[in-house]
């Protein structure tokens, strides 16, 4: 196991932290989702999805234990109590979608982080969750269809898009520009944010939903890149 100095190590526990609470609360919800899907196959393949996502939280919290850190489950603690669960299967399905989807996008950026040991677990569990990646719910592109509906699916991606854009982390924080100046990180929060957001476009136009701006979120978000005619 490597030996981090001071700083190395306080910035490599806040990073931990973050995969811990990504990786618990998609879990958690996984598990509580269960109760929405009256399809055994649906169960059969969110169940296997809820075990990858604990044998990853099971990684991390190993990790964190071997760096000295403690018990990551205490350290994450309040921020889990914090987190809602979905009420209804259309916001189970928005909610598993994003959630799924920011973890992708956090995972990405430490696959050849200069802790060797996380970006080890970020590798594995990466290429894991693309295999099982959620598929997308008839169901819910069906709810949409309907323009009734779309309010209240924009206000369910509205309220999981703020969620799972705060388990990123703040931007051009000192912690994220010495997570980068370190090795720690390939990519600054910000940048991961809007490869985040800009994924997210195709979904949300086949629903005819759009992306709410910051103002609606209650959060500032990184510019779009200027078109090149622009």
């Amino acid at each position: 196991m490597r030996t981090y100095d001071e700083e190395t190590r306080g910035i490599l526990r806040k990073i931990l932290e973050g995969q811990a609470y990504r990786q618990l609360m998609l879990s958690n919800i996984r598990g509580h989702g269960l109760r929405f899907l009256p399809e055994v196959r649906d169960k059969l393949r969110t169940s296997r999805a809820l075990v990858t996502s604990l044998e990853q939280f099971a990684d991390v919290e190993r990790l964190y234990a071997l760096l000295g850190l403690g018990d990551v489950v205490s350290a994450v603690r309040n921020k889990m109590d914090r987190v809602p669960y979905p009420a209804t299967r259309m916001e189970l399905a928005v909610c598993l979608f994003l959630c799924e989807r920011v973890s992708w996008h956090a995972l990405a950026s430490y696959t050849d982080s200069s802790a060797e040991e996380f970006a080890t677990i970020a590798r594995a569990r990466l290429s894991e969750l693309r295999a099982l990646e959620e598929p997308e719910d008839s169901a819910f592109f069906e709810f949409c269809s309907e323009e009734t509906n779309r309010p209240l699916a924009q206000q369910h991606v509205n309220r999981w898009l703020s969620i799972t854009l705060l388990s990123l982390g703040r931007p051009k924080s000192p912690g994220d520009a010495r997570a980068i100046e370190l090795g720690l990180r390939t990519k600054p929060i910000e940048k991961i944010v809007r490869e985040y957001l800009d994924a997210l476009a195709p979904f949300l136009e086949r629903c005819g939903l759009v992306l709410p701006d910051g103002a609606t979120l209650g959060l500032e978000l990184p510019a779009a890149p200027k078109s090149k005619g622009a």
